[in-house]
Formats: structure tokens, sequence, C-alpha cells
């Protein structure tokens, strides 16, 4: 779990380059859970929650 402020340090370009990489594992462990290769299946949401973090922290850093 990320603490609060793992991204803070983080400039726009970099962010969207994290999301990228999140997103990337994310289609992977899709791709494995759909032809049941993936048993932690708690990683899917969790990647998701981190996709949504970074998400945010990039719309803040964009709107200020």
């Amino acid at each position: 779990m990320p603490t609060k402020n793992e991204f803070a340090g983080k400039n726009a370009k970099e962010l969207l380059a994290m999301i990228a990489e999140e997103r990337a594992k994310l289609h992977d462990m899709n791709v494995k859970l759909s032809v049941g290769q993936l048993r932690a299946v708690r990683t899917v949401r969790e990647t998701k929650k981190r996709i949504a973090r970074l998400e945010t922290q990039r719309s803040a850093i964009t709107t200020s």
C-alpha cells in the first residue's frame, strides 16, 4: 500500500510514465485472470487503486 506522500515529489511527466506502467501491468493481470493463471486476484483491485491515486496526484499538479 503506498504511503500518502509517495507521489508528492513527482512531476506530471513522471506520473504519466508511472500510470502507463501500471495500466500495462493491469492489462497483463486481466489477461492472466481470464485464462486462470492469476492466483492473487486482490492485486487487480490494488493496481486499480494505485492508478486512481496516480491520476489524482497528476490532476492536482496540472490544475495548480
